[in-house]
């Protein structure tokens, strides 16, 4: 069984989680990552799942698969960036759930 909160991609991304008791599950590699998501998708899934956006790209068909389980898939970037998709995504999900931009410019 995983924890309801899991967070999966390099070791500096999974490590800040712990704080939160999100379970860490640290991948070196694309290969590492879609084998830990193709695990989460069996049985019974997590609730929320934190994974680092550098390895999203080639492992697309396994983040979807996770998403068809009922878990939240939410891409983080571990690199500060000036425009990043993942900031734009979570920026409509808040926006979405709240019915107004209440982030503003980043």
């Amino acid at each position: 069984m995983s924890s309801k909160i899991v967070a999966i991609g390099r070791r500096h991304f999974v490590g800040a989680f712990g704080v939160v008791g999100a379970e860490r599950r640290p991948c070196a590699s694309p290969e590492a990552f879609a084998e830990t998501l193709e695990e989460l998708s069996t049985g019974q899934p997590p609730l929320l799942a934190f994974c680092d956006q550098a390895f999203s790209e080639p492992c697309s068909e396994a983040i979807e698969r996770l998403r068809g389980k009922g878990t939240v898939v939410l891409l983080l970037p571990a690199e500060p960036t000036r425009e990043h998709p993942a900031l734009d995504q979570i920026r409509s999900i808040i926006e979405l759930a709240a019915g107004a931009n209440i982030l503003g410019e980043y």
